[in-house]
């Protein structure tokens, strides 16, 4: 019969000498079970108290690296509870505890008055000798646990190897409580920072995922964003920062806020690139980021693109052929300042699809780039892919390319189909006048596929935005609210109806008497009918014989 593991323990103890049973006891102290139990604030403070009785010191302290700024911040502390209130940190190779950490092996001192001293507390407290040893988990250095005596000692290798016990079982739960709060603090990121809803567009089906990848922190850099442009053009994203955790979706949301501030105010394509690049160069984090930035002008059909350092764009055309846009790369944003980034035009036919993707779609290790970019086109082309009609083209593509095996990277995928528009078209709209430029190119692009004539779409579009100014401006006030806009198409004639469900001023006229008549000057009927439940003005162009319809 195995013996039992807590009986030969204390067998062993009470066997043992006095000084030896004394080291066992220490031992299974630090090595408590009950001390996964607690949380990490406690834990290590427990944990340092039973260190700092074990090997009769005066001080036990744990410092935790942060990588991304090189420098040891302490975080628990028994005897110099100071080093924490006062939040000391220790570069790293410098110091003490800055040399412990960078050698990655214990370091004694018996006389602290003839070392470098970073920690400006110890000297002020008297310490005398210090111990310490670093903190590791999988191999990597993540932290240094030091004790410290007023008087001066030498620490020998049963303190080395006691202190190094306890650093170890600390490591456990520092890893673990370190993973975790990224989980949590980079998930509520994610979710914050990924569209929370794709933007309805007549014409434009659009079909996105974000997969994290296998284990770890289930987050990095990879992102992507739909804007819709006040010239009426939307604009699409797609972005990877290097690394993963916490730092890399941090500056991923400052790279994606700064951006939809960059085209909100204006700035073509290649300027915004810039000036992102420049931001985070300026942020001095070591920090490079690929990007892509598309821009859709759906009124002409015609698509500009500009890349740093992106994987190319799949472009899919209306024959159901897959291929990659060609484009200038530029380096990767953050490389070096003041580079220039160059946009090109393409062509973007109704039928046409777009895949934006990270690489984590493409890449898998042992393997080209270029042998994952031709799986990607044979995915995008494969017809039996097509047959489930539910399914949107970025889950098509996903689900043919990735098996459900853990991903190796992040994949954030964004995908943009090209559809023809219905002869009934009805949109909703914020009753706010920046709205206005989308809608007369919304109106322009449904008239134009119906086979209205260049000046009767002028015309017809210019009386619409007129009727809808009016919507916003006289029917609600300063109120939020929303108009609707439908359009209608038969054989003899469009129609454009504008209604709201707000209430005018009897004294204000409609259009304050000039609307009604430049809209009946532009069309040949402006209806206005006006109740209780709002305002609705109904506009009629009869097509032409160049139309195909009637005289």
């Amino acid at each position: 019969m195995a013996a039992d593991p807590e009986q030969t323990s204390e067998s062993a103890q009470a066997e043992a000498p006095p000084a030896e049973a004394a080291h066992l006891g220490d031992a299974r102290s630090i090595t408590d079970s009950a001390l996964g139990y607690m949380s990490l604030e406690e834990m290590l403070s427990e944990l340092l108290e039973r260190i700092r009785t074990a090997l009769r010191a005066d001080t036990a302290a744990v410092l935790l690296l942060d990588e991304d700024r090189d420098v040891l911040v302490a975080r628990a502390a028994r005897g110099l509870e100071e080093e924490v209130r006062q939040g000391v940190q220790v570069p790293l190779a410098r110091g003490f505890a800055g040399r412990v950490a960078a050698q990655a092996e214990p370091i004694v001192i018996e006389d602290l008055s003839h070392a470098e001293v970073v920690n400006p507390i110890l000297r002020q407290k008297g310490i005398r000798s210090m111990l310490g040893v670093p903190v590791q988990a999988e191999g990597n250095v993540i932290g240094v646990m030091h004790v410290g005596a007023l008087k001066r000692r030498t620490f020998g290798e049963e303190d080395i190897a006691m202190l190094q016990l306890a650093a170890d079982r600390a490591a456990l739960a520092i890893d673990a409580a370190r993973i975790s709060e990224q989980r949590a603090v980079t998930e509520v990121m994610q979710r914050t920072l990924l569209p929370d809803a794709l933007p309805e567009v007549p014409g434009l089906r659009f079909s996105a995922k974000y997969l994290p990848a296998g284990s770890g922190v289930k987050i990095g850099g990879d992102w992507y964003d739909v804007l819709q442009l006040t010239n009426g053009r939307l604009a699409l994203v797609i972005g990877d920062v290097v690394g993963r955790g916490v730092l890399a979706a941090s500056v991923m949301a400052e790279i994606r806020t700064a951006l939809r501030a960059y085209l909100t105010e204006g700035h073509e394509l290649g300027r915004v690139m810039t000036l992102l690049n420049d931001l985070l160069v300026s942020m001095g984090r070591h920090r490079s980021a690929t990007a892509a930035i598309l821009e859709l002008d759906l009124e002409h059909e015609e698509l500009e693109a500009v890349s740093a350092g992106h994987l190319p764009v799949l472009l899919m055309t209306p024959d159901g052929r897959a291929g990659f846009l060609e484009q200038l790369q530029g380096l990767p944003l953050g490389i070096s300042a003041g580079q220039e980034y160059v946009p090109q035009l393409y062509e973007f036919p109704v039928g046409s699809a777009l895949l934006l993707y990270t690489d984590g779609l493409v890449e898998r290790r042992g393997e080209s780039i270029e042998d994952g970019l031709t799986r990607l086109r044979s995915a995008a082309e494969d017809p039996a892919a097509e047959i489930d009609e539910d399914a949107s083209f970025a889950d098509r593509v996903y689900r043919t390319l990735l098996d459900e095996s853990p991903l190796e990277d992040d994949v954030a995928l964004l995908a943009t189909e090209s559809l023809p528009l219905d002869r009934q078209l009805e949109l909703k709209l914020e009753a706010n006048p920046a709205v206005l430029g989308g809608l007369r190119r919304t109106l322009g692009r449904w008239l134009s596929s119906q086979g209205v004539e260049e000046e009767d779409l002028f015309g017809m579009t210019l009386a619409a935005s007129e009727a809808a100014s009016n919507a916003i401006e006289h029917a609600y006030g300063a109120r939020e609210a929303s108009f609707a806009v439908c359009c209608e198409s038969d054989d003899a004639e469009v129609r454009v109806i504008v209604s709201d469900s707000g209430h005018w001023r009897e004294t204000r006229p409609f259009g304050r008497g000039r609307g009604l008549g430049i809209m009946r000057a532009l069309v040949d009927s402006a209806e206005v009918e006006r109740g209780e439940q709002g305002t609705t003005v109904t506009l009629r162009k009869r097509r032409s014989k160049k139309d195909g319809g009637g005289t």
